[in-house]
């Protein structure tokens, strides 16, 4: 029991400390220099408890497994609805980048939100808007209704729910950030890994306008669920609205783009892919499955080692493993060197997932992390608007492995810009000057 004990000690601890640099920042605003990573400017809720700081965990996992399950499930039912309304792939990618997209870009909005109203009842409205986007999405009659069902609703709902979720985990963890955030986000890839079971258990009963039908009222219960574990309350600012870093925030905004330009790729386009080898539907639709438990070890094991070893460092380190693995996609000839890349790919993104709210919290502070969350997220959602439909449309030109390549060469500059930063060349210049 003892090096449990001690664990709890240290968690303790290391949240005092956090709350003590909080508190010392109201000071910083009116005269003194903040601290450099922006946690300083406090916000005022209640310091939470080791057990309600895991409930959000518990809770954020839920709402993240049910809404990315949600969003992924499309891959799993591409080729029936292609068939159902008679429309090509190009036209499948964009119904996944607008769900993927609206995710993200409605942070802008959901992340300001969260902040001031609470995890709890974003988390909730959002799930209910995921649930209600496919049931809508099982009564389509045309590509419009999908568009407005699986596309806007579906992603609007999972974007209600994920940075309110996953801003209330950062705030609840000094020490351990790492791991409560990699234990938070492997709920997208738990629910990555079910989607081909539950697709084949779902198809065995109907088409895939069933099998929506009792996702829609599946990811509504259970989310409702996780949603109710979140924290309740919103965190208002004391003495104004602190400013984020306008600089810092840009720079992090574009790297953040360029890395997320390769991240949703092969689930618009691996199946396909796998497809145009001549591998059976069952055994390309298996690799979104290899996919989703890559993630998780990348989840558990890269978020966990993260805290030891330098939250910053191993996140960039993912952004790079993440980009530099289309080039096993580019040369993949067959089903096992196809599972080698989706089980490298998934362990980098799971990393880059979980240690993004990581990276931002450390960088920016958590006293408007959702504010900073909900902006950043802002270019994940542009980039999955543009890479799903642009990849597509270049593979009908010149094939897989020319455009997956330049994505994945637009990822690794993407990390160079990440791990650039603002403040620490400021300190460069200032210490130039005054040397001269």
């Amino acid at each position: 029991m003892r090096p449990a004990l001690d664990w709890m000690a240290m968690e303790r601890a290391g949240r005092r400390a956090a709350w003590r640099l909080a508190g010392a920042g109201d000071a910083a605003r009116h005269g003194a220099a903040s601290p450099p990573s922006g946690e300083g400017r406090a916000m005022s809720p209640c310091r939470p408890g080791i057990a309600s700081a895991w409930q959000a965990v518990a809770g954020a996992f839920l709402v993240l497994m049910t809404g990315f399950g949600a969003i992924y499930s499309y891959a799993a039912f591409a080729e029936e609805i292609a068939g159902t309304f008679g429309v090509d792939r190009p036209h499948l990618a964009a119904v996944f980048a607008l769900s993927g997209g609206t995710c993200f870009l409605v942070s802008a909005v959901s992340g300001p939100l969260g902040d001031r109203l609470g995890a709890r009842p974003m988390a909730a409205t959002g799930m209910l808007l995921v649930g209600t986007g496919l049931v809508l999405a099982a009564t389509a009659r045309g590509l419009p209704g999908l568009y407005l069902g699986y596309g806007l609703l579906t992603g609007l709902g999972t974007g209600f729910a994920y940075v309110p979720a996953m801003a209330a985990v950062q705030r609840g963890f000094a020490a351990r950030r790492g791991l409560a955030s990699g234990i938070a986000v492997s709920g997208i890839g738990i629910g990555t890994a079910l989607v081909p079971p539950a697709a084949e258990l779902l198809g065995a009963f109907g088409d895939w306008r069933l099998a929506f039908l009792i996702s829609g009222i599946a990811v509504a219960v259970v989310g409702s669920v996780g949603a109710m574990l979140l924290p309740a309350a919103g965190v208002a600012p004391r003495g104004g609205t602190p400013r984020l870093p306008a600089r810092g925030m840009v720079v992090a905004w574009v790297g953040t783009l360029l890395v997320s330009l390769p991240a949703m790729l092969p689930h618009a386009a691996l199946v396909g892919s796998a497809r145009d080898l001549d591998l059976p539907h069952a055994e390309a639709l298996g690799l979104l499955g290899l996919i989703g438990i890559g993630t998780i070890i990348g989840r558990f094991a890269l978020a966990a080692v993260a805290d030891a070893l330098g939250r910053s460092r191993i996140f960039l380190a993912c952004c790079a493993a993440m980009a530099a693995s289309m080039a096993l996609w580019a040369v993949a000839d067959g089903l096992w060197a196809l599972r080698v890349f989706a089980l490298v790919f998934g362990a980098a993104q799971g990393g880059f997932v979980a240690l993004l709210p990581v990276f931002i919290a450390d960088r920016f502070g958590t006293a408007q992390l959702g504010c900073a969350m909900g902006v950043l997220y802002t270019s994940r959602g542009i980039a999955l608007l543009m890479a799903p439909p642009v990849l597509m449309a270049a593979i009908g030109v010149s094939g897989l492995t020319a455009p997956v390549l330049v994505f994945g060469g637009l990822g690794l500059l993407g990390t160079l810009v990440l791990a650039f930063r603002v403040e620490e060349m400021r300190a460069l210049r200032q210490s130039r000057i005054r040397a001269t």
